[in-house]
């Protein structure tokens, strides 16, 4: 068990490209749940200034930085997609950080449970109670992507490779969320999960709850 399960509830979101998580994350913030962005994160630690920036800056180059001294995201994103050894050297540079500045924010949450969106999660972990997918077929990920980003549907077949596989995103799921329906259904659903979770908060204050790992 590590600090921050003894303080909170924490329930990691995750699900595939054009899942909906952000629809979803949107609905339980409306319920008063403090919600922590990873790509939110991301981003604030790359930021100009910053020595995450400097370090990628050495390692990749003066391309990787726009002229107003940001993060060149597109260009990095190049540098990286066919190259696993490159891709892990950021993973490798970034992943604490998020990690670190993740745990701060779900200590300074005032909620009764944090939920933290990381799309990226490929398996379980500290300082997760649960673990809630937002699942939807590959079809209706690559026809919402590819009309949101307006980007041809080969490319996002191409970022889904990439993504641990359906079948093993479902197998580390506590919860499923099923994102085909109408905004009203998934309202329905997110306000369900609410009330569990709020029911295992009242349950983790008890004495002989102990927290699943």
């Amino acid at each position: 068990m590590n600090q921050y399960q003894s303080k909170k509830l924490t329930v990691v979101l995750t699900g595939g490209i054009g899942s909906g998580k952000s629809q979803v994350a949107a609905e339980f913030e409306t319920l008063g749940v403090c919600v922590v962005e990873q790509d939110t994160i991301s981003r604030e630690i790359v930021e100009p200034g910053t020595n995450a920036l400097t370090t990628i800056r050495e390692h990749f180059g003066p391309a990787v930085i726009c002229c107003d001294g940001t993060l060149d995201r597109r260009q990095l994103r190049k540098l990286i997609f066919d190259d696993p050894a490159e891709r892990r050297w950021l993973e490798k540079l970034l992943h604490p950080l998020v990690g670190t500045r993740t745990l701060e924010l779900i200590d300074e949450a005032k909620s009764p449970y944090v939920l933290v969106v990381n799309p990226l999660l490929r398996q379980r972990h500290d300082p997760y109670d649960r673990v809630l997918v937002v699942d939807v077929a590959e079809h209706v990920q690559v026809a919402r992507t590819a009309k949101r980003d307006n980007v041809p549907r080969e490319q996002v077949t191409s970022i889904i490779a990439t993504q641990i596989d359906r079948k093993a995103r479902l197998a580390i799921a506590d919860d499923i969320i099923v994102n085909e329906g109408s905004v009203e259904e998934l309202k329905q659903k997110v306000q369900s999960l609410h009330q569990q979770y709020l029911r295992l908060v009242e349950l983790s204050r008890s004495p002989y709850y102990e927290h699943r790992n």
